[in-house]
């Protein structure tokens, strides 16, 4: 048993969804498909959302509109009658949604994951049903009625345990009689049933829970990549493809910049110690990226990773000298706003952390305000350096800071993790600094 993931692109039109018929009858192993929503329809849905929220219904039925030509289009190209249908179903219900909700002027969360979902439940079902027509034995899967998650509408956690028992049920006899079974990614529902969606890019989560609780193999996540790089290389042409890398080196630069996995994506796999395999859809046997338990390599960096968009908060009070309990005060703050930090520094009166640039930075800083000083830097980057063993190999931070000399630093965090070093940079600044980086731990002496 094998679990594979297509991303969007994979999908984008007849041609590309032709390829993945190909890949997934490439051999006769049993396999369970996630799939993301056609490429442009998340976008789409997304817009139409902002559009509910502006009051703009006109606007929101165009979008709509868009995604019925492009998922129409895409089942005329395959000839699939079945998908025709379901297609029309699922945008009539969606068009129902929209006087609905602009009537309530409501956009809560919870209604917000409803729309969302319908590009996974399009695509699951058209590509379910045109593996059949090809004459593969699939069966599809709803996945509202397998993945179970909590109610943190927009971006859920799977339950585990409840999931395993649903695919158990549901899922495990499909395969008697079926050799493929696909269900769309990135969506769930929660104990009352609702719709609830797994934050974008949540497919990759999607397929990794459903690897564990199916026992695979192995785990194939398919875009149009040639897998996992040194950097980005729409920055760095020279960004060279990683051949292989450890479950914690794959988190890491998933949580700090790396766009070919869903941060949340190795945390299943992990529990399950299942490998993990980056393909590119285009050229099914090109070697890609395989992320296992172990890393191939040590004390060497293996990738540059950058987030951007970040906030640095800057909390001073001299009443954190000698005393305990502030820190606690000062993260309640950020739970109450439901806000993740990224990196901290703290020094005997000074912390300093790094959240997202969405943040609810007025109410934390108005917050934090009453009981110590608060400055806020915005447009800043984070860079981090990936590897195992970098904590405790010498040499690395020496060469890191000669290649960012006449780059100002603004924040540095080292310790936490053994296979992270990160610095913090004005954002203007972030092209040069990882071009430098790059250079210096990727190509700098290496024969051309």
């Amino acid at each position: 048993m094998k679990v594979l993931k297509f991303g969007g692109i994979s999908l984008r039109d007849a041609v590309a969804i032709k390829k993945v018929a190909q890949i997934i009858s490439s051999d006769s192993e049993k396999k369970f498909v996630v799939v993301s929503a056609f490429y442009g329809v998340t976008d789409l849905l997304s817009e139409l959302v902002s559009s509910l929220k502006n009051n703009l219904p006109q606007k929101a039925l165009e979008c709509i509109d868009k995604v019925e030509n492009i998922s129409q289009n895409i089942v005329s190209e395959l000839n699939s009658v079945n998908s025709s249908g379901f297609v029309n179903d699922k945008l009539s219900e969606l068009r129902q949604l929209v006087p609905a909700l602009s009537l309530l002027g409501e956009t809560s969360p919870r209604s917000i994951d409803k729309i969302l979902s319908y590009g996974e439940k399009i695509s699951s079902f058209v590509l379910a049903d045109y593996l059949n027509s090809v004459g593969i034995k699939t069966s599809f899967a709803d996945s509202e009625r397998i993945i179970k998650t909590d109610s943190s509408y927009n971006c859920a956690v799977v339950d585990i345990e409840k999931t395993r028992a649903k695919i158990k049920d549901i899922v495990s006899p499909l395969f008697s009689e079926n050799d493929c079974v696909v269900c769309a990614g990135f969506t769930g529902s929660d104990s009352k049933n609702s719709v609830t969606t797994l934050g974008r890019g949540g497919s990759d989560y999607t397929a990794s829970v459903v690897a564990v609780c199916l026992n695979a193999e192995r785990l194939e996540i398919w875009k149009e990549v040639d897998g996992i790089m040194t950097t980005d290389p729409r920055i760095i042409k020279t960004a060279k493809r990683i051949e292989s890398l450890s479950y914690v080196e794959a988190s890491e630069l998933a949580y700090f910049g790396a766009k070919v996995l869903h941060p949340k994506t190795i945390r299943p796999a992990i529990m399950a110690e299942i490998p993990v395999y980056i393909k590119k859809t285009s050229e099914p046997d090109f070697k890609g990226t395989v992320i296992r338990k172990d890393s191939d390599t040590q004390n060497e960096v293996k990738a540059v990773a950058f987030q951007k968009n970040v906030t640095v908060i800057n909390i001073c009070s001299e009443k954190m000298l000698g005393a305990y309990g502030f820190l606690s005060k000062v993260f309640d703050v950020f739970t109450r706003y439901r806000t993740p930090v990224d990196l901290i520094t703290t020094s005997e009166i000074n912390i300093s952390v790094t959240v997202e640039k969405n943040a609810d930075i007025d109410n934390i800083t108005r917050e934090l305000s009453t009981f110590s000083d608060v400055e806020i830097s915005q447009d800043v980057a984070i860079i981090s350096l990936v590897g195992e063993g970098l904590k405790f190999t010498s040499g690395i931070a020496a060469r890191c800071f000669l290649a960012i000399g006449d780059i100002n630093v603004l924040m540095v965090n080292m310790g936490a993790s053994e296979v992270n070093l990160s610095i913090i940079v004005e954002q203007k600044d972030m092209e040069n600094a990882v071009f430098n980086l790059h250079y210096e731990f990727f190509e700098k002496g290496v024969e051309k």
